[in-house]
């Protein structure tokens, strides 16, 4: 069964993968090239190009991959392999509960959807490049610490008996009774007012696209991994 998930969740994850990053060249990428151009234009002393680029010496900034066809290519193979790695964890869990339909991976489709963005979101939203925000960290453990604790509270609500359905919402709502690590003032590194009115429009559609994205990401992957297993998946 463990070389079927696997099957089955590379080929969930590439057409997944290959779909989310597709996407993300229409919808959020625009966004984070817009910001990234306020970013490097932070300091007033440094000139940019019409594409955001610094013209001071470009071998003491950090690689990445070029605007348009390679950014395009790294994004889609990025968006590949991490949706791999979701539908391994999605195929697992309908082979664990034995629940392998179209409706069943819609259902823990929506449930990834909850735990890796909706509840990470309530306390930690997307963020352009160029905002300030609390340490690293602090902020990813924070995020792991929602993600598996939001999982399994669904979990619980699921497939517990109902003595464990109020133990799920106790742990749904534990981190963010902890609360999540927030910078000492929000903003962005650009101060210059007009910056500031451009990036907070950027931040809203960036946060708005992002869960749309998303969102149609993980119902077409809970999909596609229902019905692959159903059929690959030896229960």
């Amino acid at each position: 069964m463990f070389k079927n998930i696997i099957v089955s969740a590379m080929i969930v994850g590439v057409i997944a993968g290959a779909l989310l990053g597709a996407l993300q060249n229409f919808t959020t990428t625009p966004i984070i090239l817009a910001a990234e151009f306020y970013e490097v234009t932070a300091d007033p002393s440094v000139e940019a190009d019409d594409h955001g680029h610094s013209h001071d010496d470009e071998a003491a900034e950090a690689w990445g991959p070029e605007d348009g066809f390679e950014r395009i290519a790294y994004t889609i193979l990025s968006s590949i392999l991490t949706a791999i790695g979701f539908a391994m964890l999605v195929i697992a869990a309908m082979a664990f509960t034995k629940k392998t339909s179209l409706l069943s991976g819609l259902l823990f489709g929506l449930a990834g959807y909850l735990s890796f963005y909706v509840a990470p979101s309530m306390g930690l939203l997307p963020e352009i490049p160029g905002t300030v925000a609390a340490n690293l960290e602090g902020r990813q453990g924070w995020w792991l610490m929602t993600v598996i604790l939001t999982a399994a509270g669904l979990a619980c609500l699921v497939f517990m008996p109902k003595f464990f359905k109020l133990f799920g919402l106790a742990v749904i709502a534990v981190p963010h009774i902890m609360g999540a690590p927030l910078p000492e003032h929000h903003g962005f590194a650009n101060t210059h007012p007009e910056a500031v009115a451009a990036l907070t429009d950027l931040s809203n559609e960036f946060i708005l696209m992002t869960a749309i994205t998303l969102f149609v990401f993980w119902v077409v992957l809970g999909m596609l991994s229902g019905y692959v297993a159903k059929r690959f998946i030896e229960l």
